[in-house]
């Protein structure tokens, strides 16, 4: 049986990810006990199953997310949001530019696509209904944001990417990947801008600067601590997650967020999501199945179709299952076997699959597109026929992301023309 085993465990990641798709369970908790089956059948350790949870891993994410989890709760980041908005003034213009700017960079600061994107993407939906302006273009923009803030060396999807890829043997391609990721966001943003003629729109910004209040005590403690916690990490290369409990700890000491509130606000969830289904893929991966994936791709994949094949195969994936719970897990592991077999760029391959993976994201079937659905349904009462055409539109907007991500893939614009080699 032992010989089977590689094509046995890819059989049951996709067992799993059918489950979590059909049930919407958390696969996290489902990966880490099918793991430890799939380790039995194929004569392995629990500890094996263990080493395969990253504790390093969840300490950091749980860290970042503590931290920003007060932010959110003691009004830090809306407030931060509405100020910025009613700068624009009269120059309502700049209102889709600002949802995606601003958006990511909460995103990029440390919250991550799911916490920005909630929290800007409600935003969005509340302002463009005031300003009587198109709300699903507006929410759209704040959520393609998020996306592509999110790989920055603070957030959680560049904290992952760095986990996943320094037991291979890399590291140091943070500003790549981060960046490949915002041009990414920021081209299908420009496209969804002229498309739906976002430079022609004119109302009334209903922020006024002099009736929003200032920022209280607390919130300018915590801003001042987000400030500490970016320039000791990316500037004298701390580690984040850490840094972020003596931040928070700071915090809490000086009473400026409810430390209870925060630690409910932590996505566990997520972040048990995220190490469980990456304890399967380790336990897949000491089977073979990691290897005979690898295999099959090198066997009609060459050096010029690598990329745009691996982007495409993380767009289809990303639309059935989560980026950072799945398919990085799942596909950073086969691109270090496809970049070596081809003699490619390992962090070509991660930013075509990371950035094409987040253009899916916007999907309904995905969190990005059913945070825009929810958050349109609960500012406005909605029809079926209405959310069986959004439905329809955010698919087909997904469907366009991703092909434009793969045509970039081919092009090689990820590979940032060597700016990074």
């Amino acid at each position: 049986m032992t010989e089977y085993m590689p094509v046995i465990s890819l059989v049951v990641l996709a067992i799993v990810v059918a489950v979590g798709f059909i049930k919407k369970v958390n696969l996290g908790f489902f990966s880490l006990g099918v793991a430890f089956i799939l380790a039995i059948a194929g004569g392995l350790k629990a500890s094996d199953v263990t080493k395969g949870f990253s504790s390093s891993m969840f300490v950091t994410l749980v860290g970042v997310t503590f931290l920003f989890g007060m932010a959110s709760q003691n009004g830090t980041l809306d407030l931060f949001s509405k100020k910025i908005v009613a700068l624009v003034g009269k120059r309502t213009v700049l209102i889709p530019v600002l949802m995606f700017a601003l958006s990511a960079f909460i995103s990029a600061i440390g919250p991550g696509h799911i916490a920005a994107g909630i929290l800007m993407t409600t935003f969005a939906m509340y302002l463009a209904f005031e300003m009587k302006i198109n709300p699903m273009v507006t929410a759209l923009f704040a959520k393609l944001g998020a996306n592509a803030g999110c790989a920055s060396p603070l957030s959680l999807t560049g904290l992952l990417a760095k986990e996943l890829s320094e037991p291979l043997g890399y590291s140091g391609f943070e500003a790549h990947l981060f960046l490949s990721t915002l041009l990414s966001g920021f081209v299908f943003t420009l496209v969804i801008y002229i498309g739906s003629k976002s430079y022609k729109v004119k109302a009334d910004n209903p922020l006024k600067w002099s009736d929003i209040p200032k920022f209280n005590r607390d919130q300018k403690l915590t801003m001042a601590a987000i400030a500490v916690m970016v320039i000791c990490c990316i500037g004298f290369k701390f580690d984040t997650g850490l840094f972020a409990f003596i931040m928070a700890s700071v915090l809490i000491l000086l009473g400026a967020a409810d430390e209870k509130a925060a630690i409910k606000g932590i996505p566990w969830g997520t972040l048990v999501f995220i190490c469980g289904v990456g304890a399967l893929v380790s336990v897949i991966d000491k089977l073979g199945g990691i290897n005979l994936v690898s295999d099959f791709l090198n066997g009609f994949i060459g050096p010029k179709t690598a990329v745009p094949i691996m982007a495409a195969t993380s767009g289809i994936l990303s639309w059935v299952s989560s980026t950072t719970g799945v398919v990085m897990p799942a596909l950073f592991p086969i691109a270090h076997e496809v970049a070596v077999a081809n003699s490619l760029s390992y962090v070509e391959l991660i930013a075509a699959i990371t950035a094409t993976s987040f253009a899916a994201a916007i999907s309904p079937l995905s969190t990005g597109g059913a945070i825009i659905m929810s958050s349109y349904s609960a500012s406005k009462e909605t029809t079926n026929e209405e959310m069986n055409n959004m439905f329809k539109t955010l698919f087909l907007l997904s469907v366009a992301n991703v092909a434009i991500n793969v045509l970039m893939s081919a092009l090689g614009v990820f590979s940032l023309g060597g700016l990074f080699s």
